[in-house]
């Protein structure tokens, strides 16, 4: 899954691009007061967030496969409910052994830049962003099941990068990780779950005759 091109651009961007970044949104964005103050203290919710999507995402499974039996939908909601608290767990444990100082803390400190191997608790907790591995894996599900959803979780993703960038609460590289962590995560669960081979014949999907619909080799695979 392209891993190569995306290892060699968050590379390039630790090592310059993060901090001209960083510097440019405190510099530009930063001296006006009603964004710094919209800003400054925004609450991490991600957490009540993935438990509200994995139960609300069980219900719905469950109420979709008995009412109209093992569609699409009811595939799309099922791997919801399994792919938000598995790529919470995938996030915390990367931060952890990454160590990297997330970038409000490195403003105050510069010469921590870098990586804390191993340590990422509290202030070295910035690599990968945890909110862009979580929705895009979340994203990728509806992105494979749900076609017509395409353009807006593409939308989505993409103002949560800019806002993610925009607020510093990450660096670019920070951002780029945990785009491409969260759909191998996707990807991974799709393959333990069987979905490649049974979405060709769930209702409502039809390779043959929609050709948006998702096929067995979307990602590449057999």
């Amino acid at each position: 899954m392209a891993l190569f091109p995306v290892a060699l651009a968050t590379y390039c961007c630790i090592g310059h691009l993060d901090i001209a970044v960083a510097e440019f949104v405190r510099r530009y964005l930063y001296t006006n007061n009603g964004w710094r103050h919209l800003t400054s203290s925004i609450p991490d919710t991600l957490l009540i967030a993935v438990a509200c999507v994995t139960a609300g995402s069980y219900a719905m499974f469950r109420y979709r496969a008995s009412r109209y039996g093992m569609d699409a939908t009811a595939l799309m909601f099922k791997m919801l409910a399994v792919t938000a608290p598995v790529s919470y767990i995938v996030k915390s444990f990367l931060k952890y052994a990454f160590g990297r100082i997330n970038t409000r803390e490195w403003l105050h400190a510069p010469q921590e830049y870098g990586f804390h191997w191993f340590s990422g608790v509290g202030r070295y907790s910035g690599f990968p962003s945890g909110h862009m591995l979580v929705v895009t894996a979340l994203g990728a599900v509806v992105w494979r099941l749900n076609p017509r959803y395409r353009p807006a979780c593409m939308g989505a993703l993409l103002v949560l990068a800019l806002a993610m960038i925009a607020t510093n609460y990450h660096f670019v590289s920070d951002v780029i990780a945990g785009t491409y962590a969260g759909l191998v995560v996707e990807e991974c669960i799709c393959r333990v779950m069987g979905r490649k081979k049974s979405l060709a014949s769930a209702p409502g999907l039809d390779p043959i005759k929609d050709p948006q619909t998702p096929r067995d080799d979307y990602w590449g695979g057999t």
